[in-house]
C-alpha cells in the first residue's frame, strides 16, 4: 500500500479502534503464482489480543489459501468523501480528490479445527452486533445449526504488522482543511468530517 508518510497511521491501539469501529472488511490472499490473481472475500471480522478472527462459506475456495505460510492482508475502510476544487480558494489551481481513512493488518491465516473456539468466534460475532438481548447461536434449533457449521470454515490469523492511512487534507494549508472540513459537515459527511478536525483542531 502507498503510504506517504504525511497520511501515514501508525497508532497501532487507534487502528484496532477504528477496525472495531468498522469491522466489515477485505481479506485479501496472494495465489500460487504469479499469474494468479489475488483472492478478495468481503466478510466481517474481530481483532481479539493480535489476532484476526472470522469465518467463510466453505464452499468459497479462498480459504484452501489458509496454510500458515501464505500472506495475506484484511483491509477495512473508514469514513470517505468526495472534495470538490470548487472549495478551494482557488479552483482554477485544484483537482478533485478523496479523503479516507483505512486500516489494515497483515498476517499468515490458518484454519481453526477446534469447534470450541468456533463456538467462540460464532458467540463474539453475534454478541457484538446483536447486543446482550438479540439472537445467539444457542437459540437456533440444535440439527440446523450443525447443518450450517459444517457449511463454515473459521480462521485465525496472528496480527505480524498493522498501520494505516488518513488522507485528511494534511497536505493543505489549515484554513483550507477548515473550509473542507466545513463543507464536508454540510453535506452530512460527519465522520469524515470529525475525522478531519482530530488532525487539525482548529478545523
Amino acid at each position: 500500500m502507498f503510504l506517504p508518510e504525511v497520511f501515514k497511521v501508525v497508532d497501532v491501539q487507534k487502528l484496532f479502534s477504528d477496525i472495531e469501529k468498522n469491522s466489515f472488511g477485505m481479506l485479501i490472499s496472494a495465489g500460487d503464482g504469479p499469474e494468479d490473481v489475488p483472492f478478495t472475500t468481503p466478510l466481517p471480522m474481530e481483532i481479539v489480543d493480535g489476532v484476526l478472527y472470522g469465518h467463510l462459506a466453505r464452499a468459497n475456495p479462498h480459504w484452501r489459501l489458509f496454510d500458515g505460510i501464505r500472506v495475506a492482508q484484511a483491509v477495512f475502510s473508514g469514513p470517505h468523501a468526495y472534495v470538490s476544487p470548487t472549495w478551494y480558494p482557488d479552483p482554477t489551481k485544484s483537482v478533485p480528490t478523496w479523503n479516507y481513512t483505512l486500516s489494515r493488518v497483515i498476517g499468515r491465516p490458518t484454519v481453526i479445527e477446534d469447534e470450541a473456539k468456533i463456538t467462540w468466534l460464532m458467540n463474539i460475532l453475534s454478541h457484538k452486533y446483536e447486543g446482550a438481548s438479540g439472537w445467539a447461536p444457542d437459540m437456533t434449533d440444535p440439527g440446523f445449526m450443525a447443518g450450517m457449521r459444517r457449511g463454515i470454515v473459521a480462521f485465525q490469523m496472528k496480527v505480524d504488522q498493522v498501520d494505516g492511512k488518513a488522507k485528511l487534507s494534511q497536505n493543505k494549508p489549515q484554513a483550507v482543511a477548515q473550509i473542507v472540513a466545513d463543507r464536508l459537515q454540510s453535506q452530512g459527511e460527519t465522520e469524515i468530517s470529525e475525522a478531519m478536525r482530530a488532525v487539525f483542531p482548529e478545523a
